[in-house]
């Protein structure tokens, strides 16, 4: 598996499922790269990496250049805990209300609008900059971890659970993204790697609990909270994920999010050789 680079996001939902790969070893001489899921996403079609988990939207939008890997996600079913929604007004109020976005998720974003605009018939004015008290704020990752901690704001939203109510059907963050030259230029690398994750997911399911011990998140969250958050997290992708990305997808091209319409399909990794 000589060469490959390998996209790495720094926020906690990933560190059961990179821990665990560097546990199972014979990763060869593989480089990680790391970064926010944005900063992934421009590696990716830039071709400065090989691999990574990244926004599903990033997928999404450019269908004929990237592949995904099946069996593998980051997804919610329901609950997702760091994708949060921090308002001073009911979702129902926001209209024409600002609402500051986070630069980090090109996904949570997308949804965030499919919930507001597509389920709730609610648009507000949307702002990248971190303008003084906007009337709500979206964080992912490790910020909205903290943030809902730290309080200080009259509602929270969690967008998985929003999702989750509305269809009944699990959300797929981010996808473990190739581009399609890449893959098709040397499949059995992309194979081994696709085996190597698989075990590490579920050896990953399997120490939650000893993880958190030691890792640096939980300094700020606990290890007992650490791992519960781990736990609403599903690193599957079954035909129930794939059916909830279909759903995605769908939304997102009626707001105009993405170009087109289509069906989500992974490639076919153990039929590439």
């Amino acid at each position: 598996m000589s060469g490959l680079k390998v996209g790495r996001i720094g926020f906690a939902n990933c560190t059961p499922i990179f821990r665990a790969l560097e546990e199972g070893g014979s990763l060869g001489d593989v480089a990680f790269v790391g970064g926010v899921p944005t900063e992934l996403n421009a590696l990716l079609r830039a071709g400065s990496i090989d691999i990574s988990p990244s926004s599903s939207v990033e997928y999404l939008r450019h269908p004929e250049l990237y592949g995904f890997l099946p069996d593998l996600s980051i997804s919610a079913i329901g609950e997702v805990a760091s994708v949060l929604l921090f308002s001073h007004r009911p979702l129902n109020e926001l209209d024409g209300g600002r609402v500051a976005l986070t630069p980090a998720s090109a996904t949570s974003v997308s949804l965030l609008k499919v919930i507001l605009e597509g389920f709730k018939g609610v648009k507000p004015e949307y702002t990248e900059e971190l303008v003084d008290d906007p009337d709500a704020l979206l964080l992912i990752g490790d910020q909205a971890l903290k943030g809902s901690l730290e309080g200080g704001w009259e509602y929270v939203y969690d967008l998985g659970e929003l999702w989750f109510e509305e269809t009944g059907q699990p959300f797929v963050f981010a996808l473990w993204i190739t581009r399609r030259d890449r893959f098709e230029a040397a499949p059995a690398r992309f194979k081994e790697l696709y085996h190597l994750l698989i075990a590490a997911r579920q050896r990953a399911y399997r120490s939650y609990e000893r993880y958190a011990l030691d890792s640096p998140e939980s300094k700020w969250i606990g290890s007992e909270g650490l791992a519960e958050y781990w736990k609403t997290i599903s690193y599957d992708l079954t035909n129930w994920h794939l059916a909830g990305l279909s759903r995605f997808t769908k939304e997102a091209a009626k707001l105009g999010l993405i170009e087109k319409d289509f069906t989500p399909m992974p490639l076919d990794v153990e039929g590439a050789l």
